[in-house]
């Protein structure tokens, strides 16, 4: 049983903030032309307002499976489009998109091959996914889970996510569902990111390059990639 208590942080997070990953994603998105693009694991609409600002001709959808989140993002975005899916049950959602974007949520499940699957079904001929994730720069797939201090050990209560997807996996699971990888490059943050008290929240630290890694409580550096997976 996955226990993902993490995501709560959003609640408190301003959602008006334009994050530099929504730049550089929308950037992609905008290489074609679309009339409807779905943000998967939308949290409080954050991404999804900036993207309807970006392509405002474009059918924009949220779609967040937790209550609480989806519940402030059609609060604070009244206009906007929210629905709940769930990206380990392909019946959640019904409609098919042009482009999908996935910012961070890929990384949160172990079965990455079934919420592929499922995600990709979603999208129309030649639809593109577009993932913001984790990847790891060997063929090698790291499965992370953590769990606050304490005296016990209990396996119901590691927390999920963080996982490091190779771009192999990535690859053979795409073409096991009609679609292949046809952009993929490293995204490298641009400003400095100090420490909170929520210590599983990334800071960034700069490396010999002069180039800012991005960590948190894991001791993980997180190798991140914009990857664009097309339909055929």
């Amino acid at each position: 049983c996955m226990k993902r208590d993490h995501d709560k942080f959003y609640l408190l997070e301003n959602n008006k903030e334009i994050k530099q990953v929504f730049v550089e994603v929308a950037d992609v998105a905008e290489i074609i032309s679309f009339k409807s693009i779905a943000d998967v694991g939308c949290a409080t609409g954050a991404f999804p307002n900036y993207l309807k600002k970006r392509f405002p001709e474009a059918n924009v959808v949220g779609i967040e499976y937790l209550d609480d989140l989806i519940k402030k993002a059609a609060i604070d975005f009244p206009e906007m489009n929210f629905i709940q899916g769930n990206v380990l049950d392909k019946n959640s959602i019904a409609q098919k998109y042009d482009v999908i974007t996935m910012l961070g949520v890929l990384c949160i499940f172990d079965d990455y091959s079934k919420v592929l699957k499922n995600v990709l079904s979603w999208l129309n001929p030649k639809g593109r996914l577009i993932l913001h994730n984790m990847m790891s720069d060997y063929d090698i797939d790291v499965f992370v889970k953590y769990n606050p201090s304490g005296k016990q050990f209990n396996e119901n209560q590691l927390q999920s996510g963080w996982n490091i997807l190779s771009e192999k996996s990535l690859s053979l699971v795409a073409e096991e569902n009609n679609a292949k990888i046809i952009f993929s490059r490293k995204f490298k943050l641009n400003i400095k990111l100090e420490k909170r008290n929520d210590v599983m929240r990334s800071w960034t630290e700069e490396n010999k390059y002069g180039e800012k890694d991005i960590f948190n409580a894991l001791h993980i550096r997180q190798p991140q990639k914009i990857i664009v997976v097309q339909k055929t």
